[in-house]
C-alpha cells in the first residue's frame, strides 16, 4: 500500500478463519490511541508531514475529539501552542479544514466501528468481484497457456497478471480515472501524499489479503506481490532495500550517512541489476555456471555469490552443477498476453464498479470521515484495497492463482517475479511501489 513507491452489497457476518480478515476488539493499552501513516512520500519539513504532525498522543486526542465536534481556531491553538507546528500547518497537510468558523477533520480518520463496518462491506464485495473473474476463468487460462517457461504454471502466472498487474495497480488507475477514488490528497514539496489514521482497538489479520508490490529496476524490473502479513518479505527488492538500515546508527553524522546510503544504494542497484540478468537467462533455459557467466557477462566469484542468494531465495534450484530458474519471467514476446488479460480485468471492474459502486457508497455513509464531510473518494483508497485484496484471495481458494503459503514455498505470503518495464506500455499503466 504502494504500494513505487504504493491504498461491495449485502453486509455479511465475517468468517473468522485464518486467510480472512480477523476482527477482535482488544483493550487499548497504548497511550497513543491511533495508528497513523500515509499513502505516499511526505516531505521532510517535519511541519509540513502529517504523521510527524500526528505522533504525539496529545494530538490524536485532540483529532478525535474534533472528529465528533468541529473545534474553534482559539480552541485548538490553545492545545497546539508550543508544538513545531501551527493550526494553519494542520490544515496545510490536510489534516483539518475550516468550515462555519470552525475546523473539522479533513482527512480519512477511521473509528472502531468504521473499521468494522469497511470489512463488513468489502468481505462482499470481495467475494463478488472474484466471481465476476472467475466468469472468465476459461479465456484466462488460455492465455496464461501461451507463455513459455516450464517451471512455471498458468496459476503463478494470472496470480502476478490478474492480482498484480490488474487488480491491484490497473484497479487503482481506473478508479481514480473514473472518480471513484481520490487520487493524492496532497503536494507538498514536491511530495505526495494523503494521511490516514485509525483508531486502536481492531486486530485486522492481513494474511491472504494480496495488495501490496514492490518493484525496483528498469529495463528489467524486479517485483514482490503478496499480503502485508509476511514482512519483511525474503524477495527481491526487498532484502537489498532493508540492508538500508546499516547506517542507522550514524544519525550524529548525517552528511556521512548519506554518503554512505548513496554508495550502497549504487551497489544494491548492481546487485539487482545481476539478479535480473540471471533469472531472464535462465527463464529460457536450465545453464550452468560456466554458461550463464558467458550469457551474463558476470564474473564467476561475483556470480557464485549471486546464486547463492537466489537459491536461498528460491529462485533457483541447482542440480549436479545445473542451475532451473523457478521466478516467473515476463518478456516482451508476453506483450500481447498481458494486454489481453489487463483489457478484459479493466472491463470485468467497470462493469462491477457500475453495478455496486452507489450501494457501497449508500452502505458506508455513515463513517466518521464522510460525516465531517470528507470526499467519498478518498474513503474508498482504504475500501478499495481490502475489495481487490478480498478478490485475490478468494481468486486463490478457487485454484485460479497460485497459493503464496502453499506448504511447497519456502517462502510464503509472496511472489517474486522479474518482467521488462515494456510492458508498461503494453498495459499502459505505470509501476506501484
Amino acid at each position: 500500500m504502494t504500494g513505487p513507491k504504493s491504498l461491495s452489497l449485502v453486509l455479511s457476518a465475517l468468517t473468522l478463519v485464518a486467510v480472512e480478515p480477523a476482527l477482535t476488539d482488544r483493550p487499548k493499552t497504548d497511550e497513543s490511541p491511533l495508528s497513523i501513516g500515509i499513502t505516499g512520500t511526505s516531505p521532510s519539513d517535519r511541519a509540513k508531514d502529517p504523521t510527524a504532525i500526528l505522533g504525539s498522543a496529545k494530538i490524536q486526542r485532540l483529532i478525535l475529539e474534533i472528529a465528533e465536534t468541529p473545534k474553534s481556531r482559539a480552541e485548538i491553538e490553545s492545545v497546539v501552542s508550543g508544538e513545531f507546528f501551527t493550526l494553519d500547518d494542520m490544515v496545510n497537510v490536510g489534516l483539518l479544514r475550516e468550515e462555519n468558523d470552525a475546523y473539522r477533520i479533513d482527512f480519512n480518520l477511521l473509528r472502531v466501528a468504521d473499521q468494522k463496518l469497511i470489512l463488513e462491506v468489502a468481505e462482499q464485495s470481495g467475494r463478488d468481484l472474484a466471481s465476476a473473474f472467475l466468469a472468465w476463468r476459461d479465456e484466462f487460462e488460455a492465455l496464461a497457456a501461451s507463455h513459455e517457461q516450464p517451471q512455471i504454471g498458468n496459476a503463478e502466472l494470472l496470480f502476478i497478471v490478474l492480482g498484480c498487474f490488474s487488480l491491484d495497480w490497473d484497479g487503482l488507475e481506473l478508479t481514480e480515472e473514473r472518480g471513484y477514488r481520490d487520487g493524492a490528497q496532497r503536494t507538498l514539496d514536491g511530495r505526495s501524499f494523503t494521511p490516514w489514521a485509525k483508531e486502536k482497538g481492531v486486530a485486522v489479520s492481513l494474511k491472504g489479503l494480496y495488495w501490496g508490490s514492490h518493484s525496483s529496476g528498469s529495463p528489467l524490473v524486479l517485483t514482490t506481490f503478496g499480503d502485508h502479513d509476511a514482512l519483511p518479505r525474503f524477495g527481491l527488492p526487498d532484502m537489498l532495500w532493508n540492508s538500508g538500515g546499516a547506517f542507522s546508527h550514524y544519525e550524529h553524522l548525517q552528511d556521512g550517512q548519506q554518503a554512505a546510503s548513496r554508495l550502497l544504494a549504487k551497489y544494491m542497484a548492481d546487485a539487482m541489476a545481476d539478479a535480473a540478468s540471471v533469472m531472464l537467462v535462465l527463464g529460457e533455459k536450465d545453464l550452468s555456471l560456466q554458461a550463464l557467466a558467458a550469457r551474463t557477462g558476470i564474473e564467476n566469484d561475483r556470480l557464485e555469490r549471486m546464486l547463492a542468494l537466489l537459491e536461498e531465495a528460491g529462485y533457483v534450484t541447482r542440480q549436479d552443477g545445473t542451475y532451473a530458474g523457478r521466478v516467473l519471467v515476463l518478456g516482451p514476446e508476453d506483450g500481447e498476453m498481458v494486454r489481453d488479460m489487463v483489457a478484459k480485468g479493466r472491463e470485468i471492474m467497470i462493469a462491477w464498479h457500475e453495478a455496486n459502486y452507489d450501494d457501497v457508497r449508500e452502505a458506508l455513509s455513515d463513517l466518521t470521515p464522510l460525516r465531517n464531510g470528507v470526499p467519498f473518494g478518498r474513503v474508498y483508497n482504504e475500501v478499495w484495497h481490502f475489495i481487490f485484496g478480498i478478490a485475490n484471495r478468494e481468486l486463490v481458494k478457487a485454484g485460479l492463482f497460485a497459493d503464496p503459503y502453499a506448504e511447497s514455498r519456502r517462502h510464503k505470503g509472496f511472489l517474486p517475479f522479474i518482467w521488462t518495464n515494456e510492458l508498461s506500455s503494453w498495459m499502459k499503466i505505470g509501476i506501484r511501489q
